[in-house]
């Protein structure tokens, strides 16, 4: 088993700018998914460093990955900011260029190419956000899942680390970061509602503490007019944790404003479930408030 390291490693590498063959090498964070990792681990076709990075499974998630040929480690889960963190430093990676996956994410041959193709070059960002492709109900759900929605997932290891943020990450570098055309596919509900819902449930609990923090800490008015999508997207987030009826709006925002209309029923299935995990949320960040003012009494 290992541990989360104390000590960052440095975001600058003097050998970033070196031109490199276009390998690149994979991780897979997992925890009881023998439903998904076959199927991921053979969108990888072709690339020669696969590794799965395991939170302590119960099921064959790690006989399945080492039969397929990719490395496995273990490392109890903390958050998603330091497991992607713990395989930065500990991971036996051949490439400096690394693409963080989960398991019920799968590679495109588009992807693959243009990421070969980018790496090859020396390309002086530091890290990549990659558009993913919500697939739900058996169709891509462009409009209803807002795409393109982005996150760094290539990066170079030796030029960026991550940090904690609600349920999930934020990035840290010195360094720029752009974007990928071509996206991977999501498969969020491969493992049925009541997996979605219980993930989901605990997701709930982590924003609403984060999005108490963000009401506190006030809008940057300049944010919603930023040329770079990722920062409008994020003001627009702390706006809406300050809106009463926020997860009704969302329902409206994902159907009429975002064109959700057009997908038919799996979109307005996919509508319901978000709403209610904004709902979810809500309640928690309610529940939050009042105990840290019973404490502050």
């Amino acid at each position: 088993m290992g541990s989360n390291h104390d000590n960052p490693t440095s975001l600058t590498n003097p050998d970033a700018a070196q031109p490199g063959s276009g390998e690149f090498s994979v991780v897979i964070l997992t925890l009881d998914e023998q439903i998904n990792i076959e199927a991921c681990i053979r969108s990888l076709e072709g690339i020669d460093d696969i590794h799965v990075l395991d939170s302590g499974s119960s099921d064959q998630t790690c006989e399945i990955a080492r039969r397929m040929g990719a490395s496995v480690s273990v490392n109890p889960f903390e958050s998603f900011g330091s497991q992607r963190n713990w395989a930065i430093d500990n991971m036996p990676m051949k490439h400096d260029w690394v693409l963080h996956l989960d398991a019920d994410e799968r590679m495109t041959p588009e992807l693959l190419a243009e990421i070969r193709s980018l790496v090859s070059g020396a390309p002086a960002e530091a890290g990549f956000y990659v558009p993913n492709k919500l697939m739900f109900m058996g169709r891509w759900l462009k409009r209803a899942g807002g795409y393109p929605s982005y996150q760094v997932r290539l990066f170079h290891r030796g030029r960026l680390r991550f940090t904690d943020y609600g349920h999930g990450q934020r990035e840290q570098t010195d360094g720029e970061l752009g974007y990928l055309e071509h996206p991977y596919l999501h498969d969020a509900f491969s493992k049925g509602l009541d997996d979605w819902i219980a993930k989901h449930n605990g997701y709930s609990s982590k924003e609403s503490i984060q999005a108490l923090e963000e009401k506190r800490a006030g809008l940057r008015f300049s944010d919603f007019f930023s040329r770079d999508g990722i920062v409008r997207r994020r003001a627009l987030k702390r706006l809406a944790y300050r809106l009463p009826a926020r997860a009704s709006i969302r329902w409206w925002v994902i159907i009429l404003l975002q064109g959700g209309f057009l997908e038919g029923r799996p979109a307005r299935t996919y509508a319901s479930l978000v709403v209610m995990y904004e709902r979810m949320t809500s309640i928690k960040m309610k529940w939050e408030e009042y105990n840290q003012d019973r404490s502050d009494t």
